[in-house]
């Protein structure tokens, strides 16, 4: 591997995992949904029954589930960039799987 090409995935590497805490930053900073205060948001996006579409409670509890689950990959992907930048291919490769 030449030094361009871990430049390109240092830099790529960083930025995942800029992304990643800032994700993680937004879900578990943010403020918890009205009527689901002192429950997890998981269990308030549950709780929500399909027919009401405004229940902007569990729409905002759905967005930090999702927000969450992108920031855990970001820095899934960001680990395995350094793997690959340490010649660790196969740990690499499993982290992907």
């Amino acid at each position: 591997m030449t030094s361009a090409q871990k430049g390109w995935l240092s830099r790529k590497g960083l930025l995942l995992y800029a992304i990643g805490l800032c994700l993680l930053i937004v879900v578990f900073l943010s403020p918890h949904a009205v009527y689901g205060e002192g429950r997890s948001f998981f269990k308030v996006a549950g709780a929500s029954p399909w027919n009401r579409w405004w229940d902007w409670a569990a729409v905002w509890c759905s967005v930090k589930i999702i927000l969450l689950s992108l920031g855990v990959f970001s820095l899934l992907a960001a680990f395995e960039t350094l793997l690959k930048i340490l010649h660790r291919e196969s740990l690499a490769k499993a982290i992907l799987f």
